[in-house]
């Protein structure tokens, strides 16, 4: 009877398991294939394969065709709600061009709504007037 007791005084002082914290973002570190391309309100045609892989050094490698990659880099914006990142891609010239977004994981699905450089962050994840595009894409699975 006392090894009853013993093992609920156990299982009862255990720590719980635990999610991500509140304010924490969404994990969008791996490899995602485009599967929904927006811009302006019409889609956009893209090729099939298209994926990015966001690594946890705050690179991002896209691959835009067969023999087609490129690497840009990203930096997630802590404690916002939506989770906002900013798409940092080079511009040739000193300054890389920032594409100020938000983004939302829903189970394997990412979609990031992408502002305008220079302009404002987007609030919702419709393409418009605010809203340069909207991105979806799959988790890859390893």
């Amino acid at each position: 009877m006392n090894t009853i007791f013993l093992g609920l005084a156990l299982v009862v002082s255990a720590p719980a398991l635990k999610g991500p914290a509140k304010d924490e973002s969404p994990p969008i570190e791996g490899t995602w294939q485009l599967v929904e391309w927006v811009q302006g309100g019409t889609p956009v045609g893209f090729w099939d394969g298209m994926t990015v892989e966001f690594r946890p050094d705050g690179k991002r490698i896209c691959k835009e065709g067969p023999d087609s990659f490129d690497e840009r880099s990203y930096k997630l914006i802590p404690k916002t709600n939506p989770p906002a990142i900013d798409l940092i891609r080079p511009s040739g010239g000193p300054e890389p061009t920032v594409y100020p977004c938000i983004y939302k994981i829903d189970g394997e699905t990412l979609t990031i709504s992408v502002g305008d450089p220079s302009g404002e962050r987007p609030a919702v994840f419709e393409s418009g007037k605010t809203v340069r595009m909207v991105m979806t894409y799959k988790r890859v699975k390893k």
